[in-house]
Formats: C-alpha cells, structure tokens, sequence
C-alpha cells in the first residue's frame, strides 16, 4: 500500500512526499521517500528521515537523521533495495500483518472488471525466489494512484471474474 505524508520545509511551506520503504533499528524508526510535485509525480531525488507512529499508527515526529552511521544505513538499505527490486519499485507494496508484521508484496497484474465498478490486483510475496502462491484482491486507489488499501473478494461472482481475467492472461504468454 503506498503511503505519503507531509513534512514542513524551513520555509514554513508543507511538502507531499511518497514512502519508498521504512525500517526499524532496536531504537528507532527510519522512512526513505521521495518528494512529490503538485500533479502528484515523484521527485527522483531519495532521501530518509527518522519518524514515530502516533496511536492511530500514523507517521509522525519526522526528525533529520543526525549522524553518518545513520545515514550509512539508509544508503545501504536504498542500495539493497535498488539491487533486489530494479526500475520495478512501483511494482511492489507492503502489507502488514494481524500481528504487526510487515511484507513485500509484487503486483504480478492489475485491472478493473466494470462490472463490478471496482479495480483488482493479482500480487504474490516478493520475497520469494520465484511466484509462489498468487493472491487476489479489490483495491481502494489512493489519491498517488497507488495501491491504498486491499479489500477481500466478496461474491462468487467476483471471483469467476478474476479467473477469467487469469485464463485470458495465461493464454497471452
């Protein structure tokens, strides 16, 4: 799911930003993100900030990183990141768990079926070497055009379409 958030700059002006990914040490919390314009279209310039969650789980208290091992850290995590998932970042998106625990997720296809007046997504564990076990969703669209929120699949209706969008996809290979 993608994710933005606001920081003020000295300038006392608010700016858009996207997370790329978070990461947590023993005693803190790190974001890398990306600015965004007003048409919403990303900044290529990466940078990462330290933050805390509030008690609705929001990003918040963002505060520069101080020292070089942290900065250290987040060039290492960017370069792990850039290495394992390419061009593709835009391909992938975190879910977390009932228990709190985060996962990379890679969108192996995306469509909308009219019918049901909704957009889809066919996704798998990106931490796998190769496409395990593939999933189906509906999706609330955030305002970046990412993924914002996954809700299950409601009728069997539903899920004969989805099928039919995974026959059409295997006969096009």
């Amino acid at each position: 799911m993608e994710e933005t958030f606001k920081i003020t700059l000295e300038d006392g002006t608010n700016q858009q930003c996207k997370v790329l990914f978070t990461y947590d040490t023993d005693e803190l919390s790190y974001v890398l993100y990306t600015a965004l314009d007003e048409n919403g279209n990303e900044s290529e310039e990466v940078s990462a900030l330290r933050y805390e969650l509030d008690e609705n789980g929001h990003m918040t208290n963002f505060t520069p990183l101080e020292t070089e091992e942290e900065w250290d850290m987040a060039d290492e995590v960017l370069s792990t990141l850039a290495a394992e998932f390419g061009d593709a970042v835009g391909e992938y998106f975190t879910v977390v768990d009932e228990n709190g625990e985060e996962a990379i997720c890679e969108i192996i296809h995306q469509f909308d079926l009219e019918q049901f007046g909704k957009s889809y997504i066919l996704y798998t564990f990106a931490d796998q070497d190769e496409v395990g076990e593939i999933f189906a969703a509906s999706f609330i669209e955030g305002e970046d055009g990412g993924i914002n929120e996954l809700l299950p699949i409601e009728t069997d209706e539903e899920w004969a379409a989805i099928e039919q969008e995974i026959q059409t996809l295997e006969t096009q290979q």
